[in-house]
């Protein structure tokens, strides 16, 4: 599926190259998630000024696919921070 996604990016390597390890990368993602991979990779190097989609696009889309969006304003104090810590050690001890 990847090969058919990546024929219409202009990579800065041949799609061969790209196909086994992206797949490596994204076992159980659907057809929608592989194209949404591929575009998400396109937008990441049209947004550097990249002329060509490289394999940190691809690892970064990937990222951003899995964890969503990165969250600049979620600053949290140090009380907070460390609340937290008990609650997710509560979780563990459990």
């Amino acid at each position: 599926i990847f090969q058919i996604y990546l024929k219409t990016i202009k990579l800065d390597r041949v799609p061969s190259y790209y196909s086994p390890r992206l797949a490596a990368l994204t076992p159980g993602f659907s057809g929608a998630d592989i194209a949404n991979v591929c575009n998400e990779a396109a937008l990441f190097a049209a947004r550097t000024e990249e002329a060509q989609v490289t394999m940190d696009d691809f690892e970064a889309a990937i990222d951003r696919i899995i964890g969503g969006l990165e969250k600049k304003n979620m600053v949290i104090s140090k009380l907070q921070r460390r609340t937290v810590a008990y609650h997710e050690a509560g979780h563990a001890v459990a």
